[in-house]
């Protein structure tokens, strides 16, 4: 069987199949070579760059990661669109033109949020310099298209696509990024770029793999109804906060020194590692789940997601206490000898990212059932907590501790008191009724 999925306007002849670890494997591997492309480049500025300008690009990235992922709601649906359609022998075509026109719409709106915020962004966040800030909108757009391919891959059950877009972007933002130290272009304004070259890479090697996977871009379609997509995206805010909101809420306090910011900034990406990892499950598991509830699987839906919570929850344990121990020798090694951070900080943000491996699976089991304004409704919990706690006093390194496991807490305990009933309250259609 080819890996060459169809062109977006026909319906494929035979799905590709692959079981639930296999497919988790394979965009696993694909998230830990963009995991490690992300440390490698943040550890090659860290070496070439003096810590404020340092400071300054860790910073650009975390804004531009917490755009970027914004659209990845668009992956999710799109997702779920094109195994429903193509389940039913429909054309995928009018769903994905669909979601690509709504993406474009929210991408829009950004761009002109950022371009009216542009000065105070520069001074707040770049030490007065626009170029980064242009740069934002630049990568958060290439990043839409990443979602938008990574959903189509999805929808085909293609996880070696993933993988291939994924591996390819953290080869290059490393490669790219480690020529422009070497030749001395070493400014926050030339590595946004390469990140962003970087990423048109791997949406060329994605694509390969793939086919063609996009469709003329439209706004309306009676079988792809706006309100889950609303949803979605209003529960955005939460996951995004919590993985990082606290990095540039921390620089626009200046409480710290540009060091202690590096390190806590490194010890964040650190963290985030594995929860990249184990949201490789994400695709995998929302397509069987799925396929569980088109065919009112009810045993098969709770054995799966049974399983999936309980590695989730022990792997998240472990890594608390492997985290802790052995986080700072991490940072020394990534950053060098002069960041460092308290082995509690260590602790409660290795905490936090556990938190999200158990989300993950959540997230999936209540997407698949339809319920996006669950989904929403408990991050957007999550976010109201994560903001809470940054306003209390205390000392800010602390706050911007604590505040990501907060967040992330409140989400899960909501996700789960929701998750208990899911199958009885699941959505008739999904997702295309209105109900859904």
């Amino acid at each position: 069987m080819s890996d060459q999925a169809p062109a977006p306007g026909s319906v494929p002849r035979v799905a590709r199949r692959t079981t639930l670890l296999t497919g988790t494997v394979v965009v696993a591997i694909g998230l830990t070579v963009t995991g490690l492309g992300t440390i490698a480049m943040l550890s090659i500025a860290a070496r070439s760059m003096p810590s404020p300008e340092y400071a300054d690009f860790v910073v650009w990235w975390t804004v531009a990661t917490l755009l970027g992922t914004s659209f990845g709601v668009f992956e999710v649906y799109l997702a779920r669109l094109l195994i429903f359609e193509i389940a039913g022998g429909r054309e995928p075509a009018t769903v994905t033109g669909v979601l690509i026109g709504r993406a474009m719409v929210m991408a829009g709106a950004l761009g002109a949020v950022i371009l009216a915020a542009a000065p105070a962004l520069a001074d707040q966040l770049f030490s007065g310099s626009l170029a980064p800030v242009l740069l934002l909108w630049v990568f958060m757009c290439l990043t839409a298209m990443q979602s938008l391919q990574r959903g189509a891959a999805t929808g085909r059950r293609n996880m070696v696509a993933i993988s291939t877009q994924l591996s390819t972007d953290g080869v290059g933002r490393a490669a790219i990024v480690g020529v422009l130290a070497a030749t001395g272009n070493d400014s926050i304004s030339a590595l946004a770029l390469g990140c962003c070259l970087s990423v048109v890479l791997s949406l060329v090697a994605g694509g390969r793999l793939v086919g063609p996977w996009l469709a003329v871009p439209s706004l309306r379609g009676s079988n792809v109804p706006l309100r889950p997509l609303v949803l979605l995206l209003i529960g955005t805010a939460g996951p995004l906060l919590a993985n990082n909101g606290s990095v540039p809420w921390l620089r626009s306090t200046d409480a710290v020194s540009p060091h202690v910011l590096g390190a806590f900034a490194g010890a964040v990406t650190l963290s985030r590692i594995p929860t990249q990892f184990f949201s490789a499950v994400l695709s995998p598991l929302l397509a069987h789940l799925s396929d569980s509830v088109d065919r009112a699987d009810q045993v098969g839906f709770e054995r799966t997601r049974a399983t999936a919570q309980v590695l989730t929850l022990a792997a998240g344990v472990a890594f608390i206490v492997v985290f802790a121990a052995g986080g700072q020798l991490m940072l020394s090694l990534f950053l060098g000898p002069d960041f460092t951070l308290g082995v509690a900080n260590l602790a409660v943000l290795a905490a936090a990212s556990s938190g999200m491996f158990v989300g993950v699976v959540q997230q999936a089991a209540l997407g698949a059932l339809g319920q996006w304004d669950r989904i929403a409704w408990a991050w957007v919990a999550a976010a109201a907590a994560f903001v809470a706690v940054l306003l209390l006093p205390g000392d800010p390194l602390w706050l911007a501790t604590v505040a990501p496991l907060v967040g992330v807490m409140t989400a899960l305990a909501i996700m789960w008191a929701f998750g208990r009933n899911g199958w009885r309250s699941r959505s008739r259609v999904l997702p295309r009724g209105p109900e859904a």
